[in-house]
């Protein structure tokens, strides 16, 4: 069944469409996985239970291990207008091949080069173009976390974020390269035990992915009485802003014949907010039935099926 809505904010499915292939389901400590899952977020269910983004992963493939044994002379060479790219490319082998010793050394060179290459030409990487240094400070502030160096990981981070930028050639790769950065932030200061940062961070995206991070570190904060009065109050603070017009939808089916009569759901959007742990958070965008209309007790059944809600209210251990 295809879906197309006229209200643009519907556009949020496309996004995840997207973005999808971007994400890796995993827990938030710093370890490898080899393995990819994708899974698509029920576009009927608010507020729905989707892994985190954990982008500290190895995923060694078999051009890792042909780089490894046809360019591994590189790894005791300083990188040259000839080699860059290919010693770029060793090092990020490198890395999923879990070397991180080996990786670290040749990161550290890209980051110390003046060569011209590294220091003015960017690396296309799927609708951003990224400062070779850049990915270099993101891959030393990975292999610094796995290390528990927290600090160290942090001050690369910080460089990849305010020296060496990307630039965007469309919003998405923008999203995407934003939530890596916030992660790293975020595993940084739980690591640095700055548990209120990491609230200051995550608790806007709390109620679209799940987030052991946050979790932990609300845990870490607040007592169990203390986080069971939060959560009373996120519900009593709740406010909805219902639009004055009707929003549709219009439902095509596959292989439906041009003559045949497309079904239309109608139903009054809106958008709501709430205080949770003192910080105002916009609640995601909602999914409402025909006719349905937003209201307070929707945003609160949808919050108390959350994820998050769930993991506080029961006391899960991440």
């Amino acid at each position: 069944m295809i879906l197309k809505n006229n209200h643009i904010k519907i556009l949020f499915l496309t996004f995840f469409l997207i973005r999808g292939l971007n994400f890796y389901a995993q827990d938030t400590s710093f370890k490898s996985s080899p393995d990819f899952l994708f899974i698509m977020p029920d576009s009927n269910v608010l507020f729905s239970h989707q892994p985190e983004l954990n982008f500290i992963y190895h995923s060694p493939d078999e051009n890792d291990f042909n780089l490894y044994k046809t360019n591994g002379d590189l790894i005791n060479q300083l990188p040259t207008e000839k080699n860059h790219e290919k010693y770029y490319e060793l090092a990020a082998a490198l890395w999923n091949l879990n070397k991180l010793l080996q990786a670290e050394k040749m990161f550290l060179n890209i980051l110390n080069s003046t060569i011209k290459s590294y220091n003015s030409a960017d690396r296309p990487s799927g609708g951003l173009s990224v400062n070779y240094k850049n990915s270099a400070c993101i891959y030393l502030a990975k292999i610094y976390g796995e290390q528990k160096k927290f600090q160290k990981a942090l001050s690369y981070v910080d460089k990849a974020v305010k020296k060496y930028k990307a630039t965007y050639s469309y919003g998405t790769a923008y999203i995407d390269q934003q939530d890596e950065y916030n992660f790293l932030y975020a595993a940084c200061y739980e690591g640095l035990g700055m548990h209120k940062k990491v609230l200051d961070l995550l608790l806007p995206g709390c109620l679209n992915w799940d987030s052991p991070i946050l979790i932990r570190s609300i845990k870490k904060t607040y007592t169990e009485k203390e986080i069971k009065k939060y959560l009373s109050d996120a519900e009593k603070s709740i406010r909805c802003s219902i639009e004055s017009f009707q929003s549709d939808a219009k439902i095509a089916y596959d292989n439906v014949q041009k003559d045949e009569k497309k079904d239309t759901m109608r139903y009054y959007a809106g958008t709501g907010t709430m205080i949770l742990f003192g910080r105002k958070i916009t609640l995601p965008y909602p999914s409402l039935e025909e006719t349905e209309q937003l209201t307070k007790k929707y945003y609160i059944r949808c919050f108390r099926k959350s994820s998050f809600y769930e993991s506080l209210a029961t006391n899960k251990i991440f």
